[in-house]
């Protein structure tokens, strides 16, 4: 079909969808585990109730609704009629982020990126644009891994990637994931359901579009209201462990100590320097266990927990090999042995480039120089990204507080997200309508 999408949005209809986002995080923000704070994890009775009031904008905003077999909600546009000649799967961009939490959060960080993509759909649908497209919009179930210590199963449902043994986990409580899932709504006995992939449930994904508050000061302190992603972060963690000789620590003379916890000290700060002096290396000691603990005792074991991130996996792995060096080198210079183990990595995760110039594009048109932005911290997008082109907006937030009651997100930078996301959404409409044609074409000839 041809489009008929306007490429400029009537901004009264953006700036009553921009408050009605404010508000919402503001309603949402009460679906709370606790009455002091928020909290709201898988399948909790706060999540229950939050997604009965997300159900209740998102169907009056003419979405159909459902709870999916992983526990995400979501809500489906039909801005495409089926054609009575063609029963495949029909044409999907997503749009959404995580309804959870973590304990004692604040109340844009997840809960934003799904209001905003209703939003969307709210000034999409006001404005009469028509799309070659649905557009579905996504409360992920679970993003933080708060309740069973293990993130993104509601991404990891839609991309086709959730592994069934998993259900097993337990909580605190000894509730099985499984038998959570089954007492909020959701079907873990019929886990295909919820994929996405390769047109399954009739629903055809061709991109995946996701908001979130930076985390960090960068586009605040370029004075920038938001930001396009190029990338997530690959990531290293690991176990580093060193072992010395324990002594006394008045009889032992200083150059005869086999010091655990003083190598320990070094490498902690060598390690800092390569993250200080490695352009966009994040590289952190978050974790340190001495042994055996005591004031006068030379320390004899220290285990310490490694975490290095990168946009370049080339630059990350170089890093790690670096600090293996770092280890080695405590052996001639202090007679410490030490050794990396358990080290797990996760590659970084590239945005799509044409969906993300799309949003560029929309950044560059509301007068703001695009900034391009990776993003250290894991998100849903990055599971997203297997199994449909995926790009993700930053908006700026204060201070660069997150996870924390005092995060905040002003609203005339929702209002310039909402804005981006509408008009980049448009252009994915131009982009897929032009790819449909380009295709019909060589088919016919």
């Amino acid at each position: 079909m041809k489009p008929s999408t306007p490429l400029a949005i009537d901004s009264s209809l953006l700036n009553a969808a921009a408050d009605r986002v404010v508000r919402r995080c503001d309603t949402m923000a009460r679906h709370s585990e606790t009455a002091d704070f928020l909290t709201r994890t898988f399948c909790s009775d706060a999540m229950k109730s939050a997604h009965a009031e997300l159900r209740t904008w998102m169907e009056a905003a003419g979405m159909e609704c459902r709870l999916d077999a992983v526990g995400n909600l979501i809500g489906e546009s039909h801005s495409t009629q089926p054609s009575p000649t063609y029963d495949g799967p029909r044409d999907v961009f997503m749009i959404g982020s995580h309804v959870d939490t973590v304990v004692n959060a604040g109340k844009f960080d997840g809960t934003m990126g799904a209001l905003l993509g209703l939003g969307v759909v709210e000034v999409v649908t006001e404005a009469k644009a028509k799309l070659p497209f649905d557009i579905d919009v996504v409360a992920f179930s679970e993003e933080e891994g708060v309740r069973f210590g293990f993130p993104f199963i509601g991404s990891l449902g839609i991309a086709g990637h959730f592994n069934p043994g998993d259900f097993d986990r337990l909580d605190q409580d000894g509730v099985t994931m499984r038998d959570a899932l089954k007492q909020f709504g959701g079907n873990p006995d019929d886990l295909s359901s919820a994929s996405y992939r390769s047109g399954a449930n009739g629903r055809n994904l061709i991109g995946f579009m996701e908001a979130h508050l930076e985390q960090s000061t960068r586009l605040e302190q370029n004075g920038s209201p938001v930001g396009v992603v190029s990338a997530i972060a690959g990531q290293t963690r690991a176990s580093i462990v060193l072992s010395g000789v324990a002594g006394h620590a008045g009889t032992v003379l200083h150059d005869q100590r086999k010091d655990a916890l003083a190598a320990a000290a070094k490498l902690i700060l060598d390690i800092e320097e390569l993250g200080q002096t490695t352009d966009g290396l994040f590289a952190t000691i978050g974790s340190i266990s001495a042994s055996p603990g005591l004031s006068n005792v030379i320390c004899s074991d220290v285990n310490l927990r490694l975490d290095l991130r990168h946009e370049s996996d080339a630059v990350r792995e170089k890093a790690f090999k670096t600090i293996d060096l770092m280890i080695r080198e405590l052996k001639r210079t202090r007679g410490i042995a030490g050794r990396i183990h358990d080290a797990r990595h996760s590659p970084a995760v590239p945005m799509d480039p044409v969906l993300s110039q799309c949003l560029e594009d929309a950044i560059g048109e509301s007068g703001s120089v695009p900034q391009r932005l990776v993003s250290g911290a894991g998100h849903d997008t990055m599971i997203m990204a297997e199994a449909a082109p995926s790009c993700m907006l930053f908006l700026r937030c204060r201070d660069g507080i997150s996870h924390h009651p005092d995060e905040f997100v002003a609203p005339e930078d929702i209002y310039e997200a909402l804005k981006v996301m509408t008009q980049a959404t448009l252009k994915v409409a131009q982009t897929h309508s032009q790819k449909s044609a380009a295709a019909a074409s060589t088919s016919a000839t």
